[in-house]
């Protein structure tokens, strides 16, 4: 191809004063094509070279300046090279730049690399604007985005700079190859056939994991798999471009209890000296603990195929994605941790899919393969086994754990535990949050920006720093800017595991960049906590550490103690904290409880301790490991003695005492310590002296408070006492004589599917035998000024249900056979959760509630397609454990898909022995659930659960559940789209419980 210019100037002098300019800050400018192997395609004018370009797209409908921005190919430096031009981009045009090294005008200080890499543009405050991270690339073809400014990438044989990008310049992509197995497991050697849709075309595959070309293995006959192994092949055919690669893992003889991943890449991309990430290399640089230069310590991301196989085996899913080596210093031991990420260049912008059973969340942008870090060689779940103890009693930002098995091209990788990344997109997961408007401050040795920037951090410090904190005025700024419980909650855990490698390292924390929002932390990395090394010890006083004022550079210089240390100025924060920490150790601590979690999550990973030691001989014998864990349980029995003593010491307490806290009916009412609710009628607690203890009566609808007996005497919902001796203290409820409980809130919908959206409506249910007149009645949200008035002669029949709907247009377009509907309320349903109320014609409240789009309440409600369904209409619509997520989308007007004949709340928490019962509804089409019980008395880490779906001939069809479950009451969906009209049947089996019941799906 001979020397020509672009059709578009690289740089575009235009005078300002004939263009409109884009102010926003959220552009439309993409990286829209370039071209990293160019050796005749193109000719910069300036040099007569073919050099590498970069083309950005201005998607605004208003002209873009250029000016000052940056663009880059490493995302770690991401003022690598800044325009310094005037460069205008009209709307829906396009400007180009030559990465050629030369950095004048228009040419970059950097060449783009062939091999694979990434280029960012970055706003002259140096916010992302748009980034791509690449595979290699071919010589004269370009890739860019197909239309211009989408998501979806394309390689261009013809490029098209300053053109738009159209689909006359690429060839069409060749079917993928059928394989004739698909992965999965065996005990027998397979036999492999591979095929394609084209008769002209030819199959290349390798055995190596890498991608195929035609340099590689031509398919000519089946393949025989003797081993695990993992085939990937491409088809080739000349008026096609190649196909996309096909990926399978055939696991011959593998029989781990665990999940598993697989993940195949170019061998070089591990273990290259050139370019591996897994290598101490020959192109590495300094940090994590090393002073001389590791592969390891680049930020470099590699593309994998990722397979995902459940416990029982099955393949859950397969993505093509990018990973990178992650940690600290841990990146010195031989088995490394491991970062996955979805991005749209592979194909996968998300992965959709649950990874936690017990967290719903449903979509991941990525997520860690943790090797355990500094806990590689002693357990392997420490701090997995924390922040699961953790996160049954305390709200903190926590990282979920599951352990899994990890093979890289074939071969056993060892025990890797999948963990949550903590960045924004965590934060957007597991609070909602705009993952672009937020701040994340990341504390190790120093003070970095992971995402936003640092102003309200430097302001928050500033404040403590100038300020005396014992002042009230001082400590309501703080509260306002800090999520007081949570930062409590966060320095409790810290403490009591006896991290001792914090708080100047492994400390993050949060805000959203909204006016009110408020800096909550992050827990993770804590490998050196309930006896995890030296200083973190049963004996190690972490209190003594997290306040000091002349620590170490490590782990806990002045300035990392210095937050904690001014709030502890503060009376109310000092009583808080001291009192609370008393709290958690007899609950979430509650040494009973912890040896219980230690000795299930072992048992989880027992059976792969050895295998795990043969692969890493430096890692941990099977004896040496039973050791190991049992340093935990001491950890666990001595620990609650001396950290008590600690804190006599450092407060000058003069001991602890017993409290016995009773309530009379946990029905009626519940009893709140220090944030903590006490589940149990009768509960003895240790409690510190000298303190001041504080008790919240809070009764639930239809009940009122009726006082305090024993130690105090008062009719107060809220009190504060001392303890001077052992005592007793009791919460009496009474049946409110004012409060009508007769019409309660069945089901919300508070925030709809995108693609089933009904606006927001409630269900109220009728629980009595009498018809109820509705006139004159008020609905409200936690905002006064927002008032819903029922009209006059509006009834409610006997046990007959009503819908109250925002928008009655739209929820009647998508629920047509539904007419018992009123309406239109004016104000939206907080998609956060918030207070309902239903209020009579008295001005006597019927109902109310506060939902939450957090765990504990189901979380598939908020915008996932579900309801919140209430499980009887007799249960405390108050208490998050009475709901559960509907069916689909819900049931207004109707019997919830989640109603229970059961109607004392304690017999569905707490079942006495095992029941299958009779899906509902039956007959069906297409969805049903069913719901079964797993008593108390059971071990549930020790009792595997499973429920399969069969047809009249004995043919399973469906595996619903087959894992170990908890004691309680379970739901599962059976979703038969799939399957023809009939009699099927479902059976249960736990330990020597088996159930088998009939259901009909009528189509």
């Amino acid at each position: 191809m001979t020397k020509i210019k672009f059709h578009f100037t690289f740089i575009s002098l235009i005078l300002l004063s004939a263009i409109t300019f884009s102010q926003d800050s959220k552009l439309n400018l993409f990286i829209n094509e370039f071209m990293a192997s160019n050796s005749k395609t193109i000719a910069d004018p300036d040099y007569n070279l073919y050099s590498d370009w970069i083309e950005i797209y201005n998607g605004c409908d208003t002209s873009v300046n250029l000016y000052g921005y940056y663009i880059t190919d490493e995302f770690s430096n991401k003022t690598k090279w800044q325009i310094d031009t005037k460069i205008i981009v009209r709307p829906n045009s396009f400007v180009g730049f030559w990465a050629d090294d030369s950095s004048r005008k228009n040419h970059t200080n950097f060449k783009l690399s062939a091999n694979g890499g990434e280029i960012g543009l970055f706003s002259p405050n140096e916010i992302l604007i748009d980034s791509i991270t690449y595979l290699k690339q071919t010589t004269n073809k370009s890739f860019g985005r197909y239309p211009d400014g989408t998501s979806e990438w394309k390689i261009f044989d013809f490029p098209t700079p300053g053109t738009k990008n159209d689909s006359s310049h690429f060839k069409l992509q060749a079917p993928s190859p059928i394989f004739s197995i698909q992965s999965g497991f065996s005990t027998n050697s397979h036999i492999v056939e591979i095929y394609s849709e084209l008769d002209s075309s030819k199959i290349y595959y390798t055995i190596d994991s890498s991608i195929p070309t035609e340099n590689d293995s031509l398919y000519s006959h089946p393949i025989e798999v003797l081993q695990t192994t993992v085939i990937r092949a491409k088809v080739f055919e000349d008026s096609f471009s190649p196909s996309k690669t096909i990926t399978n893992t055939y696991f011959i003889n593998e029989n781990s209890e665990l999940p598993i991943f697989s993940i195949a890449t170019n061998a070089d991309n591990f273990f290259s000296n050139d370019s591996g990430i897994y290598v101490e290399g020959t192109n590495g640089i300094e940090g994590n603990c090393s002073t001389s230069p590791r592969n390891w310590n680049q930020d470099w991301e590699r593309p994998i195929s990722l397979e995902f196989f459940e416990a029982d085996k099955n393949l859950a899913f397969k993505i093509n994605a990018g990973i990178k080596i992650n940690g600290g210093c841990s990146r010195l031991y031989n088995q490394k941790s491991l970062a996955i990420f979805m991005r749209n260049e592979y194909g996968f912008g998300k992965l959709n899919y649950q990874l936690f059973p017990y967290k719903q969340i449903y979509e991941f942008n990525n997520f860690i393969l943790r090797s355990s870090a500094q806990d590689w060689y002693r357990t392997m779940f420490r701090d997995g086994m924390i922040q699961t103890l953790i996160k049954s009693g305390m709200d903190i930002d926590y990282q979920e754990y599951r352990p899994s098995i990890v093979f890289i091209n074939g071969e056993y990788w060892g025990i890797h535990n999948i963990r949550e990344k903590l960045n924004e997109h965590y934060l957007e997961a597991n609070h909602g949050v705009d993952p672009n408007n937020v701040d994340i401050i990341e504390i190790s040795k120093d003070v970095f920006v992971n995402n936003g920037d640092r102003i309200e951090y430097d302001n928050l410090i500033n404040f403590v720093s100038s300020n005396d904190m014992s002042l009230s005025e001082s400590y309501n700024y703080i509260k306002s800017v800090v999520d007081i419980d949570e930062y409590i909650n966060y320095q409790i855990a810290e403490i009591y595991s006896a991290n001792a490698d914090w708080p100047g390292s492994n400390s993050k924390l949060w805000r959203p960049k909204t006016v009110t929002g408020k800096w909550r932390w992050m827990i993770y990395d804590l490998d050196f906590g309930f006896g995890g090394n030296s200083q973190g010890q049963y004996f190690s006083n972490t209190l003594e550490l997290a306040t000091a004022t002349n620590g170490a550079d490590w782990p806990n210089p002045p300035w990392s103690t210095l937050l904690f240390r001014k709030l502890l100025e503060n009376e109310n924060f000092k009583n808080e904290f001291i009192q609370r920490f008393a709290v958690q150790m007899n609950t979430t601590f509650n040494v009973s409880k912890v040896l219980h979690l230690i000795d299930s999550l072992k048992t989880n990973i027992a059976p792969e301790i050895p295998r795990h030691k043969e692969r890493w001989a430096k890692s941990i014998s099977y004896g040496e490991w039973n050791d190991l864990v049992e340093i935990m349980r001491e950890f666990a029995r001595q620990r609650p003695s001396y950290v008590s003593q600690h804190f006599m010491d450092k407060f000058q307490l003069s001991g602890m005492e017993s409290l016995n806290i009773e309530n009379t009916n946990i029905l009626n009412g519940k009893i709140i310590l220090h944030t903590t609710e006490i589940r149990e009628s009768k509960y003895n607690i240790s409690l510190f002296k000298d303190v001041p203890v504080k008790l919240e009566a809070v009764p639930m609808p239809g009940y009122c408070f009726a006082g305090w007996e024993g130690l105090v005497t008062d009719s107060s919902k809220v009190v504060s006492f001392y303890l001077d001796y052992p005592s007793k203290i009791i919460a009496k409820f009474e049946k409110d004589s004012l409060q009508s409980t007769n019409v309660v809130i069945n089901e919300i919908n508070y925030n709809s599917h995108s693609a089933f959206d009904t606006d927001d409506w409630i269900e109220l249910f009728n629980n009595t035998d009498s018809t109820i007149n509705l006139s004159n009645w008020i609905f409200k949200d936690e905002d006064d000024s927002h008032i819903f008035t029922f009209a006059e002669n509006c009834f409610i029949g006997k046990r007959e249900y009503l819908v109250l709907c925002k928008d009655t247009l739209m929820f009647s377009s998508l629920f047509p056979n539904v007419k018992n509907i009123v309406g239109n309320f004016d104000f939206g349903l907080n998609g956060s959760g918030e207070l309902i109320r239903l209020i009579d014609g008295n001005l006597i409240v019927a109902d109310s509630l506060t939902y939450d789009d957090n765990l504990p309440w189901e979380i598939e409600a908020d915008g996932n397609g579900a309801t919140l369904e209430l499980i009887h209409p007799n249960f405390d619509n108050s208490l998050a454990i009475s709901w559960r997520a509907s069916a689909k989308h819900g049931s207004p007007g109707t019997i919830n898909s989640v109603y229970t004949k059961v109607e004392k709340i304690e017999e569905y928490l707490f079942p006495e022995k095992f029941v299958l019962e009779q899906n509902y509804p039956n007959p069906f089409n297409p969805t049903t659930t069913i719901k079964y019980s797993i008593p108390n008395n059971i071990k549930s880490e020790t009792l595997n659960v499973k429920l399969i779906v069969f047809d009249i001939l004995g043919n399973e069809v469906a595996t619903l559940v087959n894992e170990k479950k908890s004691a309680g009451n379970h739901l599962v969906s059976f979703e038969a789209s799939n399957l023809s009209s009939g009699v099927y049947f479902y059976k249960m089996q736990a330990g020597d419980f088996v159930n088998t019941k009939k259901m009909v799906l009528i189509r």
